[in-house]
């Protein structure tokens, strides 16, 4: 019993490291238009069956989905002060989402800087 145990303990490890090589791999980065995106809307106005043969007409689709980076999302004032340097007011505004950077404005030390407004997403 013993070398029976050994045995498939040997054949195990064999088997195990002949898979464990260093793989050489590259990768793709695809861009996808507009008219490759997949629908996130269906149209759900499906015709009976006198009007079409047999109510088999195909789905169409009503809305594409869009870049999520093509939008735009609230700014929203975290920090303020004036630059040394120029004398302007700096305004710091942070992105509403995940992964966005800061926004950084400047202008006249005499004005104020605006709380929250709608800006255009980056992403980082």
């Amino acid at each position: 019993m013993r070398p029976w145990v050994f045995l498939s303990l040997v054949f195990m490890l064999l088997f195990s490291s002949y898979g464990m090589q260093p793989a050489l791999a590259g990768g793709k980065t695809y861009q996808g238009s507009e008219s490759s995106a997949h629908c996130t809307l269906w149209s759900k106005d499906r015709l009976r069956w006198p009007q079409t043969i047999l109510g088999r007409e195909k789905a169409e689709c009503r809305r594409k989905a869009v870049d999520s980076s093509a939008g735009k999302t609230t700014c929203r004032l975290i920090k303020t002060y004036i630059d040394d340097d120029s004398g302007e007011r700096i305004c710091i505004y942070r992105r509403q989402g995940t992964g966005l950077e800061e926004l950084s404005l400047s202008m006249s030390a005499f004005l104020h800087c605006q709380k929250d407004f709608e800006c255009k997403r980056t992403a980082k």
